[in-house]
């Protein structure tokens, strides 16, 4: 049987002075290479959840005290000696992109982890590489990040926590800044990274994208897990937050009677639809 990348047991986690938990007692278990995306409500508690993963909370967040287990590839999130220890097996892409760039130019923040961590330059070059390619960031290498829009921060923040390799990524709305074409970038490279057996979760309000990217969907509410299932499970028939906009629609089309078919969660799926339909009525 295959060891989890991730398993949660009983995670609560609270803010001091908050009158309830920003966790509650949340069990996920999460396969090697799995894109799993985190719905729910602003105050549902999902960034607070990352944090707990990542270890931030509570190594380097003394405002919140969590308790309950969380085991990365079968080891006890507790017995790493430091939080730089679990760095190496996970990577955790914030909110604020400004919170996370210290250096000077985009080369240099690419390459600053990878030094710390004494790679050799061979093996720091080839990984910038990849980071550029995947990214699409070759054009802002030496512009300074001080000067980056708020998108751009957000890939090369995204491109330099991919550089350390770690086995598990954790991306708090990683889009939010970004433009169609850069959301269509990073999601894309989220799957690359998947497919090479990196476990991916990732915070996300753009739900068009987690329907078409994500394998499952977890729903949180006041810190609790209300659902985890596959998008079409939690978009369709769960207790999904918010729909993408073409699941919207045909749902009323539904109503009145106009949808043919299969409902779609993203633009291809309704043409999909549609077109399979035209052609039964062309062939009957």
């Amino acid at each position: 049987m295959t060891t989890p990348a991730l398993a949660v047991h009983e995670l609560s986690a609270r803010y001091t002075g908050a009158p309830r938990r920003a966790v509650d007692s949340v069990d996920l278990e999460v396969a090697p290479g799995e894109i799993v995306g985190i719905l729910g409500p602003t105050g549902a508690g999902k960034s607070t959840l990352l944090k707990c993963l990542s270890g931030v909370i509570p190594r380097h967040d003394d405002e919140a005290a969590a308790k309950g287990r969380i085991e990365i590839f079968g080891v006890d999130l507790g017995q790493f000696p430091s939080l730089a220890a679990i760095t190496e097996q996970v990577g955790l892409v914030m909110q604020d992109p400004e919170l996370q760039l210290v250096n000077t130019t985009v080369r240099e923040e690419l390459a600053w982890g990878m030094e710390n961590r004494g790679l050799p330059v061979p093996e720091i070059e080839r990984r910038m590489a990849r980071a550029v390619e995947l990214f699409g960031i070759e054009a802002l290498l030496d512009r300074f990040t001080h000067a980056l829009s708020g998108g751009e921060k957000q890939r090369v923040v995204v491109a330099s926590i991919f550089c350390l390799s770690p086995r598990i990524m954790l991306l708090d709305e990683p889009t939010s800044e970004l433009d169609p074409a850069g959301t269509e970038s990073v999601m894309n490279a989220v799957r690359v990274l998947a497919d090479e057996g990196v476990t991916v979760i990732v915070v996300e309000h753009k739900v068009e994208e987690l329907a078409v990217y994500a394998d499952r969907l977890v729903v949180m509410d006041e810190g609790v897990v209300r659902q985890v299932g596959t998008p079409r499970e939690v978009l369709v028939g769960g207790h999904a937050p918010y729909r993408p906009q073409v699941l919207e629609v045909a749902l009323r089309l539904r109503e009145e009677g106009y949808w043919p078919g299969e409902l779609p969660l993203s633009v291809p799926d309704a043409v999909r639809v549609w077109s399979d339909e035209r052609a039964k009525g062309l062939a009957s």
